[in-house]
C-alpha cells in the first residue's frame, strides 16, 4: 500500500515538472520572435518606405488590422527607424522614430 502511494506521489511531481518545462519553453519560443509596432497618427493606406535611420537596412513590416500601426518583424532593438507612409485621406507623412516611441507587441494567432 505505501509503494503505491509514493509512487502515485512521484507520478504526479514528474507530471507537473514535465508541466512546467514546457510552460517555461514555450515562453522563452515567443519572446525570441517578438515583433514591434509603430503607432501612427491616422489609419494609413500603406506604407512606402521603413529603415533603420543608421544603416539605411530596409525592415520588413506591415500594416495592423486597424492600420493605426505598423508592426514590424526582426526589428533590432534600439535603433532609429525611420518611416513614410501614405494615409487613407492621400496625406503622405515622412518622420524619424526613436526605439522609446517603438513598442513590443505578441500577435496573438
Amino acid at each position: 500500500m505505501k509503494l503505491l502511494l509514493k509512487l502515485t506521489q512521484a507520478f504526479i511531481f514528474f507530471s507537473f515538472l514535465s508541466l512546467y518545462v514546457s510552460a517555461a519553453t514555450d515562453s522563452t519560443e515567443v519572446r525570441n520572435h517578438q515583433d514591434y509596432q509603430i503607432f501612427l497618427k491616422q489609419p494609413a493606406k500603406e506604407i512606402r518606405l521603413i529603415m533603420y535611420e543608421k544603416n539605411f537596412l530596409p525592415i520588413q513590416g506591415k500594416l495592423s488590422e486597424d492600420r493605426k500601426a505598423i508592426i514590424m518583424k526582426e526589428y533590432q532593438n534600439g535603433n532609429k527607424v525611420h518611416v513614410k507612409v501614405l494615409y487613407e485621406d492621400g496625406t503622405e507623412d515622412e518622420f524619424v522614430k526613436s526605439p522609446c516611441f517603438i513598442d513590443p507587441v505578441i500577435l496573438l494567432p
